[in-house]
C-alpha cells in the first residue's frame, strides 16, 4: 500500500513541476494574476487532503500485525499439556499417570 501513496505523491508533485515549468513568464490570467499563486493553491490543496484521505483509509483497512484473521490457534488443553511434560521427561510414569486420572476425573 505504501507504493500506492508514493505514486500518488509523485503524481501530484510531476503535476506541480510541469504546470509551473509550461507556464510564461509575465502572464497573468483573470483578476488575480499568478502574482498570488492561487493556481498553485488550488492544485495542491486538494492533492494533500486526497493523499491524507488514502493513507488513513489504507492504514485503517490493513490489518494490525498483532493479530491477523485466520491464525487464532487455541491454547492447548490440560491433557496436551500434560502429554507434552510427560514427553519432555519433565514426569515420572507415576505422576504422569496419577495427574491423568486426575484430570479425567477418576481416581486412582
Amino acid at each position: 500500500m505504501l507504493w500506492l501513496a508514493s505514486a500518488i505523491v509523485l503524481a501530484v508533485g510531476l503535476m506541480a513541476v510541469f504546470a509551473a515549468a509550461l507556464l510564461p513568464n509575465g502572464t497573468s490570467y483573470g483578476m488575480m494574476g499568478m502574482g498570488m499563486g492561487w493556481g498553485a493553491i488550488f492544485m495542491i490543496v486538494p492533492a494533500v487532503l486526497l493523499i491524507f484521505v488514502l493513507l488513513v483509509a489504507l492504514s485503517a483497512i490493513t490489518p494490525s500485525p498483532a493479530y491477523v484473521p485466520g491464525t487464532f490457534v487455541p491454547p492447548p488443553s490440560a491433557i496436551e499439556t500434560l502429554n507434552t511434560r510427560y514427553a519432555r521427561g519433565e514426569l515420572s510414569r507415576e505422576e504422569y499417570f496419577r495427574l491423568r486420572a486426575d484430570l479425567e476425573g477418576r481416581s486412582t
